[in-house]
């Protein structure tokens, strides 16, 4: 039904997507990890939360970026390999 070149590009994005994917559901649970280990030692200390709230939400973030540019160089490798 499709050529053969548009389903290797239709292979490489799904392959995109599951790449991107797999980082995000990692990174977010390595973050949920330190960050319950950062508020227990917090909560024996007790001091201030906002820090570690302030750096989970930066951790999100870079996660975030290096998800779109794992997405971004699976998929530059299907363009230029499928020519």
């Amino acid at each position: 039904m499709f050529s053969s070149r548009l389903e290797r590009r239709r292979q490489f994005n799904r392959l995109a997507v599951l790449v991107a994917a797999t980082l995000l559901a990692v990174g977010v649970a390595l973050i949920a990890v330190l960050a319950v280990r950062a508020f227990d030692m917090l909560g024996a200390a007790e001091a201030d939360r906002a820090p570690i709230i302030i750096g989970v939400l930066i951790a999100l973030a870079v996660l975030v970026v290096l998800c779109l540019i794992a997405y971004a160089a699976v998929r530059a490798v299907g363009r230029f390999t499928s020519r």
